[in-house]
C-alpha cells in the first residue's frame, strides 16, 4: 500500500472517514457523499512534502446537493528531513506541522491570521503522514499588488509582537529552537561549492543576467555567516513562522476589511529572531516572482517599514536598529546563500519545473532573481555596517 500512488490510495480511502471530513468543512450534520476526484496541486515543495492535493467532490443533502473540497497535504519523512533524527527542535524535523496541527498553538493565532483548519492527522504506513485541511482559495492571484505586502507585513509584525509584549513563548518540545538559520544553512552548506565554480557562470544565460561578476561577493556572504549569525542569534526572539512568504500567505475575499489572511505550511514553526518574518516575506516573494512589477528596494522598504509598524502597534518598543540588522541578515543569507536553481541552469531538463513555479520562462526568472541578488548583497554590507551598533 505505501507504494501505491496516493491517487490510487484515495479511491480507496474509508468513505465514512472522508464524509466525516466533509462534513466538518461544510458544518452539516447529513451530508452524504458519493464519487470524488483527486487534483495534485503544484508547487507542492518542502522538507517533508510528500504532495499535496485538491480532493473534490458533490454531496448530497435533503435541499440539494452541494459541492465540496478539502486539502490532503502528505508529510513524509524524505532523505532531508533524516538531517534532524529524532531532535524534535531542528529546523528540519519531518513531524512538526502535523505536531503543530493537532495542537491548540494553531487555534488561537493573534488577530489577523489563521491556519487552515484540520481535520484530522492519519498515520500511513511507510513513516508517512496525511493531513486533511480547510481547502482555502487566495483570490489576488500569484503575483500580489504592494498593498497586500503591506498588509500581510503588519500581520506578521502583530503575530512576532504578541510573543514579545502579551503572549508567552509556547513550550512544545517539538518547536523549532535557536539556531534555525543556521541550521538551515549548515544543512545546504554545499551551494558554496556551487558558487565557487567558475564555470558556473560561463552560461550565457548567467552572463547575462549577472553584467557584473558577483561570485567573489556570495562566497563572502557564506564565509561571513558565522559572525553574522552569531550576533543575529543575541537578539531578542520571539514565536515565527519561519517560512512566511506569498507561496505560504493566502488572501481569501470576504474577510473583515481585508485584514484577515491565512497562513500555510507550519513545518518550521518555532523560536526565531524579531525581524524574521519580514525578512522571510519579503527574501522569497520576490524572488519568486510573488509581486507586481516593482522596484527590489521600494518593495523591502515597504514590507520592513510595515512589519515594524505591526510590532509598534501591538506595544513593543525596542530598537528599529535591532529589527533592521535582523532583517537584513534573514534576507540576505537566507535567500543570497540558497540559490538552487542556479546549477539548473547548466540543465535544461530542470527549467520547466521553475517555469511552472513562477510562472514565467527561465530566462524571464533569472534576470528578475538576478535584480534581487544585487540587492540582497547589499543589504549584506548593510548588515555588516550594523554590527557594531547592536
Amino acid at each position: 500500500m505505501p507504494n501505491t500512488p496516493i491517487e490510487t490510495q484515495l479511491q480507496a480511502f474509508d468513505r465514512a472517514i472522508l464524509t466525516g471530513f466533509v462534513r466538518q468543512s461544510l458544518n452539516s450534520e447529513t451530508l452524504e457523499i458519493d464519487e470524488w476526484h483527486v487534483q495534485p496541486l503544484h508547487n507542492a515543495t518542502g522538507i517533508a512534502t510528500g504532495g499535496v492535493y485538491r480532493v473534490a467532490g458533490v454531496g448530497r443533502e435533503q435541499d440539494g446537493g452541494r459541492e465540496w473540497s478539502l486539502i490532503l497535504k502528505v508529510v513524509r519523512l524524505t532523505q532531508t528531513g533524516r538531517i534532524a533524527g529524532e531532535d524534535m527542535a531542528h529546523a528540519l524535523y519531518w513531524k512538526r506541522e502535523a505536531l503543530a496541527y493537532q495542537s491548540d498553538l494553531l487555534a488561537d493565532l493573534p488577530e489577523g491570521l489563521s491556519a487552515p483548519r484540520c481535520f484530522r492527522v492519519v498515520e500511513r504506513e511507510g513513516e508517512m503522514l496525511w493531513l486533511w485541511l480547510e481547502d482555502v482559495r487566495d483570490s489576488y492571484g500569484w503575483r500580489w499588488p504592494l498593498e497586500l505586502y503591506v498588509q500581510a507585513a503588519r500581520l506578521l509584525g502583530h503575530f512576532n509582537g504578541a510573543y514579545l509584549t502579551t503572549r508567552p513563548m509556547p513550550e512544545y518540545p517539538w518547536l523549532t529552537g535557536d539556531g534555525s538559520l543556521r541550521a538551515v544553512l549548515e544543512a545546504y552548506v554545499g551551494l558554496r561549492a556551487v558558487v565557487r565554480d567558475p564555470h558556473l557562470w560561463q552560461h550565457p544565460l548567467l552572463r547575462s543576467a549577472f553584467p557584473v561578476p558577483l561570485a567573489d561577493r556570495l562566497v563572502r556572504l557564506w564565509d561571513d555567516r558565522g559572525r553574522l549569525l552569531d550576533v543575529f542569534e543575541r537578539l531578542p526572539q520571539t514565536l515565527c513562522h519561519l517560512d512566511a512568504w506569498r507561496g505560504n500567505l493566502f488572501a481569501p475575499r470576504g474577510t473583515d476589511g481585508g485584514e484577515q489572511m491565512v497562513l500555510l505550511d507550519w513545518a518550521y514553526v518555532g523560536r526565531g529572531t524579531v525581524g524574521t518574518g519580514a525578512g522571510d516575506l519579503a527574501g522569497a516573494s520576490y524572488g519568486m516572482l510573488g509581486i507586481e512589477e516593482c522596484d527590489p528596494r521600494v518593495f523591502a522598504d515597504a514590507v520592513f517599514e510595515n512589519y515594524l509598524h505591526g510590532l509598534r502597534a501591538v506595544g513593543w518598543q525596542g530598537d528599529r536598529r535591532v529589527v533592521r540588522f535582523a532583517f537584513t541578515i534573514m534576507a540576505a543569507l537566507k535567500y543570497g546563500c540558497l540559490l538552487p536553481w542556479l546549477h539548473d541552469v547548466w540543465d535544461e531538463s530542470r527549467y520547466g519545473l521553475w517555469e511552472c513555479r513562477v510562472g514565467h520562462s527561465m530566462d524571464d526568472f533569472v534576470h528578475h532573481a538576478a535584480r534581487w541578488v544585487y540587492y540582497l548583497l547589499d543589504l549584506a554590507d548593510e548588515a555588516r555596517g550594523l554590527v557594531d551598533e547592536i
